[in-house]
């Protein structure tokens, strides 16, 4: 069994008590978290992955896990395979992660020394595209001569660009993962020439990142806290690395040197996550609400658009980005450096606008967008309105950078780990079953995985302590299984007992 460090129990605990404390004065003690649902979806994710990972068809014992359990395998099959979106209970066990500890980690290549298989493993995560990874850059990595001078292997013109542009053009397979959104820059004229030069650069930015944290990560004489605020650091320096992959670089680290115990107590959210896990922090009472969204800089393009349509052109001008987006969910953006103006950008987006709303395209169907806007990027002869944008986020620039908001109580990860300590200390009838069922899991797994260490390090969970990296990812996808059943009109089962009946609203659910 894992045990917490006793500064990592000390440090949830400051800040824990203090926000239970204003959590229990603001709602009487009421929790809006469903906490028995939430464990009884976690007994559903164990049951998955034991069925997916293990060739285990685990029973489930708790009645209401029972009755979630065809919801949560619909959700979850549904983002299974080619969709790379299911996340199993284990982070370790997503496809990429898996994938890096079998195919880099476990690599047969004899002479990689573990810093090799740390560099290789950004380098993956560069695109997460495992057949690019294996037919074109791993041939590559497993000669030494290649090493001599990693930066000059992946610099433009070379033999690697040249290689992943021909395993584009014969297999027509993707060159980065659609989980995560990277819009390349405009460097070159034909969109896959540009985006193989997008990926050879960002290549070279990773390994120079890599070689920046390895004597990172084997310094002795920094605590893990320390560590953890370098690493961030380090990764927030790199040019168009953000929150995300702040998240996912750190979980690669954490799996690949789990000693470190580098995301057991805290843990960065990605961008895709963190408005749901806020809205979750603020229900709870843990978070403060955000603060009123400032006053939009007018643009005159405001009144365009009718109340009655759910798809709008949306422009941003100080960072000079156009997005569309349909009732708020974003279909695709633009940004002045593609189209070479933000006027151009703010046609090209009201034609594409036109084009959502004409074939009913949603967010899954990104990619025609994309083709289309590329098209007309490059017709010369495209008509664009003279509005006065770029003109106009020029003066609002002048006018001074906007001042940075005060954050008023604790941040994010500090809520988080709060509502760690509610759930881990929650006793509803469902988190009994969780507890149990994990450590037979667990156990199973260990012994399943045997010839991988660093998988069955992540499986000695001690009771009543997951992890803040687990919690983060898991309650995103919590979140997302609540919207799920929500739309399939599901009655949101519960365990025995749960369920009290006043006698003149019918039954209500009763609160932990």
């Amino acid at each position: 069994m894992v045990k917490t460090p006793e500064a990592s129990k000390k440090q949830i605990k400051h800040v824990a008590t203090p926000l239970k404390q204003g959590f229990d004065a603001q709602r009487g003690g009421q929790p809006a978290m469903d906490t028995g649902l939430f464990y009884a979806f976690g007994q559903c994710s164990l049951k998955m992955e034991a069925k997916h990972h293990m060739d285990w068809d685990i029973e489930l014992k708790d009645p209401a896990a029972k009755k979630v359990w065809p919801e949560y395998e619909k959700l979850a099959l549904r983002n299974l395979g080619s969709n790379e979106k299911w996340v199993p209970w284990h982070t370790v066990l997503g496809v990429h992660e898996l994938f890096l500890v079998r195919e880099v980690h476990g690599a047969k290549v004899p002479w990689w020394t573990d810093y090799h298989r740390f560099v290789a493993m950004f380098l993956f995560r560069c695109h997460c595209k495992t057949d690019l990874f294996q037919e074109v850059q791993m041939p590559h990595l497993s000669t030494k001569a290649f090493w001599q001078d990693l930066n000059a292997g992946f610099a433009p013109g070379s033999r690697m660009e040249k290689d992943i542009a021909k395993f584009r053009s014969s297999t027509g397979k993707a060159l980065q993962t659609g989980c995560f959104l990277i819009i390349p820059e405009r460097l070159l004229k034909d969109d896959d020439a540009n985006l193989i030069r997008n990926i050879v650069l960002r290549s070279q930015r990773l390994i120079d990142l890599a070689n920046h944290l390895w004597p990172l990560v084997n310094d002795t004489k920094t605590s893990v806290n320390e560590k953890y605020g370098a690493i961030k650091e380090a990764i927030l320096g790199v040019r168009n690395l953000g929150d995300t992959w702040v998240k996912m670089l750190m979980v690669c680290v954490d799996i690949c040197l789990p000693k470190l115990g580098l995301l057991r107590s805290r843990c960065e959210v990605g961008v895709g996550a963190a408005d749901p896990l806020k809205k979750l922090l603020v229900e709870e009472g843990l978070l403060s609400p955000p603060p009123p969204p400032r006053a939009k800089v007018d643009t005159g393009l405001e009144d365009k658009s009718s109340n009655a349509e759910t798809v709008r052109v949306h422009v941003s001008l100080r960072p000079g980005v156009v997005f569309v987006k349909r009732s708020g969910v974003q279909l695709i953006q633009l940004t002045m450096g593609m189209a070479g103006s933000l006027d151009k950008a703010h046609a090209v987006a009201e034609e594409l606008k036109q084009l959502a709303v004409k074939k009913g395209l949603q967010q899954k169907d990104q990619e025609v967008l994309v083709k289309k806007r590329q098209e007309m990027f490059a017709n010369a002869s495209f008509k664009v309105p003279k509005l006065g944008l770029d003109a106009k986020r020029e003066e609002l620039i002048k006018s001074g950078p906007v001042e940075p908001r005060k954050r008023e109580g604790p941040s994010p990860s500090e809520a988080l780990m709060a509502l760690g300590t509610r759930i881990n200390e929650s006793k509803v009838p469902s988190a009994r079953h969780f507890w149990k069922l994990l450590a037979e899991v667990e156990a199973h797994g260990r012994s399943y995985f045997k010839g991988f260490p660093l998988v069955t390090a992540q499986m000695k969970t001690k009771e009543r302590v997951i992890s803040a990296v687990t919690l983060q990812v898991q309650l995103c996808e919590f979140r997302q299984f609540e919207n799920f059943l929500k739309r399939s009109a599901v009655k949101r089962p519960l365990a025995d007992g749960d369920m009290e009946d006043d006698g003149k609203k019918g039954p209500r659910r009763r609160r932990e």
